[in-house]
C-alpha cells in the first residue's frame, strides 16, 4: 500500500503573490524568445511599488488660529466690552464694541494700552455702539478678573476665563486686551470700577 504525504503550503501574503508574479513574469518573457541562442535583444524590468494612502492630518490649534481673520491686527492693546463670543475653526472669537479712554487718542490706546486700576468715576466711554470687531483669542490666552472692595483698597486679583469674561456685571464688564502681532488676544484684564 503506498501513501501519498500532502505538502501543507503557508497561507499566500501579498509580498508572496508579488514574488510569483514576478516569477511567473519572467518566466513568461523568456519563452518569448525566437529559439535563438543569442540571448535576449532587450531586458524588462519590472518594479512593484506599494501606494500608501495617509489620512489629511488634522490641524492643530496654532494652524486653525492663523487660519481665523482678525479685525485688529496692527494694534498691541483694545479696550471694550465682549458683547458675544463665536467659533470659527474651533477657536473662540470674541465680537468686541471698542470704547475710548477720556483724554487718550486711539492710536496711543492702541499701542500702549490705559492703566487698569480702581475707580468711581467713568474714565471710559461707548461712543459707537454699532461697529464691532472680531478678535480671536489665542490658545492659553490669560484672564485675570479684578474686584473692586473699596475705591481705597487695592482690587482683590484672580484667575479666570472667557466664560466668566462674557458675564461680567456691568459695572466690571470694560475690558482693557493685549494682543499678539496677529491680532489675537493674549491677555483680558476686566476693569475693576467701584
Amino acid at each position: 500500500m503506498m501513501r501519498t504525504s500532502r505538502m501543507m503550503r503557508p497561507a499566500a501574503t501579498p509580498r508572496a503573490v508579488a514574488g510569483l508574479c514576478l516569477a511567473a513574469a519572467a518566466t513568461l518573457l523568456s519563452a518569448c524568445g525566437s529559439g535563438a541562442s543569442t540571448g535576449p535583444d532587450s531586458v524588462v524590468t519590472v518594479t512593484i511599488t506599494p501606494t500608501v494612502t495617509a489620512g489629511a492630518a488634522r490641524p492643530t490649534a496654532s494652524t486653525r488660529s492663523n487660519t481665523v481673520k482678525s479685525d485688529v491686527m496692527g494694534r498691541r492693546y483694545d479696550l471694550g466690552t465682549i458683547v458675544a463670543v463665536q467659533t470659527d475653526h474651533g477657536v473662540s472669537v470674541l465680537i468686541f464694541d471698542r470704547w475710548t479712554a477720556k483724554g487718550v487718542s486711539d492710536s496711543a490706546l492702541a499701542a500702549q494700552g490705559v492703566p487698569i486700576h480702581v475707580h468711581s468715576d467713568a474714565p471710559y466711554e461707548d461712543l459707537n455702539t454699532k461697529i464691532t470687531y472680531r478678535i480671536p483669542v489665542a490658545q492659553g490666552a490669560v484672564f485675570t478678573y479684578r474686584h473692586c472692595v473699596a475705591i481705597d483698597q487695592p482690587p482683590l486679583l484672580r484667575s479666570s476665563n472667557l466664560e466668566e469674561f462674557v458675564r461680567l456685571q456691568s459695572s466690571e464688564k470694560v475690558v482693557l486686551l493685549t494682543l499678539d502681532p496677529r491680532g489675537q488676544a493674549v491677555k483680558a484684564e476686566n476693569d475693576p470700577a467701584c
